[in-house]
């Protein structure tokens, strides 16, 4: 007997159209509400659907975890991979054979939470979200960190990472810390509609010589630099940019999106004279424009009431289908290629930035190949209206480094330190840490007597979850859902008269709409 594998794509557009056609579950009528977390216990009729891992699916009306047991418990209807129904009545679900909760409480019990998407919430708080749901702030877990004057957001964790799949472990460069002592202070904010599930929050100290500094590569390797020198000159499309990129003030050097394809390049070309001698590399301070967040919403809208369906595919195939993922939302509009020029006067590819978020100002560095010449000439490709540039210089490599890891002493809410577990929690020991919008906590890192001259990194694993807005459902359109991931190109074409209507008015209304203020 041949079995025959069936391309991915195929696969996932053939889920995706029998859920959208097959619509069985139309008939389950939701009145989906906020709630604060006061409210919790008395939200009425709270539905939960069981999107399992063999394709199944389970939608209950009333529900309640089993701890002893691991199982969700409850009453309600049960569908095959099909979505045709099998059978109604009591249920008892093992944990383990679950690939994703759907439900509409604010905030599912301990054992669900991680895994639960809440769908149907509305954005009408806030007059911004309501004239441009696409423009709604979003973040994952962000860091606020002394910086000599006062808490400033340095870390923006695991911005790829929008559902269980997508896990990563992201280190951030603490690029402006000033720790007044040895006990640092870091406080840890969810600030959007989101669910954030954090499995570790590691402090890395990377010890150096006095006057020097430490930088971490987008693959995570880390070396020790001993001087630091800006371009002579930096030309973009609308012509010298070089003021922008003199330090790291947030006076940022970016473009707007082309009006034809969300996918246009663009060049920024940066030279280095009086180069020193030694091994070198690329030191870059940068962060996205909110073109993939609109991309990213845009997508959920799309996919409508069918996200959750959507997720749960995803997850039950974490290779392919995370892969087509990360193609379309990330892959496609692409990352800042490095390109230096060399001898023969030909630009040679030597690596590239792409880290995702519009709200931290990333700060890495990729090494250069060996070059001889006292000048050196820098190529910069990038999507048009993706990147925003705060910084560019070329430092001089003494040495590779490696960072010690630093667990949080102490985790608290408000003045209360909270108990072991919550410490453990952000270890990386035991269960994670889940947080909901409103929540903070204050993490407390014992820094080396030495913490002067240490620099310091920011070691983050977790994924988050968007809460679908009921305002995007009314866009869910199963063809372009289609088009997503069958013709990722095309798509970004098709996109980018839309997104030019909102481009003006995305920033305003992002930060004006936050969940919580800081």
């Amino acid at each position: 007997m041949q079995v025959k594998i069936l391309n991915p794509l195929i696969v996932i557009s053939l889920s995706m159209f029998a859920i959208s056609v097959c619509g069985c579950l139309s008939s389950e009528n939701v009145t989906r509400e906020i709630y604060t977390p006061q409210q919790f216990e008395k939200t009425p009729s709270p539905f939960l659907k069981v999107h399992m891992m063999n394709g199944e699916l389970y939608v209950l009306s009333g529900w309640g975890v089993d701890g002893s047991s691991r199982q969700i418990t409850g009453s309600g209807k049960h569908y095959d991979f099909n979505r045709n129904l099998i059978d109604t009545g009591s249920v008892a679900i093992p944990l383990d054979s679950i690939a994703l909760f759907e439900t509409n409480v604010v905030r599912p019990v301990p054992e669900v939470a991680p895994m639960a998407i809440i769908t149907g919430v509305s954005v009408a708080m806030t007059i911004y979200c309501l004239t441009n749901p696409k423009a709604c702030f979003g973040s994952c877990p962000t860091f606020y960190v002394w910086n000599g004057e006062r808490m400033q957001v340095q870390s923006e964790a695991f911005s790829s990472s929008v559902m269980p799949a997508l896990e990563r472990t992201d280190i951030d460069h603490l690029y402006s810390a000033r720790p007044p002592n040895r006990n640092l202070q870091i406080e840890l904010t969810n600030e959007a509609m989101e669910t954030h599930v954090i499995k570790c929050a590691h402090l890395l100290i990377a010890r150096h010589d006095p006057g020097n500094r430490v930088f971490v590569t987008p693959d995570n390797r880390f070396y020790e630099i001993d001087s630091i020198s800006s371009p002579i000159s930096a030309t973009a499309p609308e012509g010298s940019c070089i003021d922008k990129l003199r330090k790291v003030d947030q006076d940022e050097r970016f473009s707007t999106a082309d009006s034809t394809d969300l996918a246009s390049k663009e060049n920024i070309e940066l030279t280095f004279g009086g180069v020193p001698g030694g091994r070198l590399g690329l030191v870059l301070g940068y962060r996205q424009t909110l073109l993939t967040t609109y991309l990213f919403y845009q997508g959920l809208a799309y996919m409508g009431s069918r996200v959750g369906d959507w997720i749960a595919t995803v997850q039950r195939d974490t290779t392919d289908y995370t892969s087509m993922v990360k193609k379309l939302f990330w892959g496609s509009v692409g990352s800042i290629d490095v390109m230096v020029m060399d001898d023969s006067g030909e630009w040679q590819k030597c690596g590239e930035f792409s880290e995702v978020g519009p709200i931290a100002t990333n700060v890495e560095m990729i090494p250069l190949p060996a070059e001889s010449s006292t000048h050196i000439r820098i190529r910069l490709r990038m999507t048009r209206g993706l990147w925003r540039l705060d910084y560019a210089a070329l430092a001089r490599i003494v040495r590779s480094a490696t960072p010690d890891i630093v667990e949080p002493s102490a985790v608290m809410r408000g003045d209360t330190i909270l108990d072991e577990k919550s410490r453990m929690s952000l270890a990386g020991a035991g269960g994670p840490l889940v947080t909901m919008p409103g929540d903070r906590y204050s993490i407390v890192y014992g820094l080396p007597e030495d913490f002067r001259n240490c620099e310091l990194f920011m070691e983050a694993r977790g994924y988050y979850l968007e809460w679908v807005r009921k305002e995007w459902v009314a866009e869910e359109n199963p063809a372009m859902t289609m088009t997503m991931f069958s013709n990722p190109a095309g798509y970004l074409k098709l996109l980018a008269p839309k997104f030019k209507q909102v481009e003006p008015e995305m920033e305003d209304s992002f930060w004006r709409s936050k969940y919580v203020r800081h």
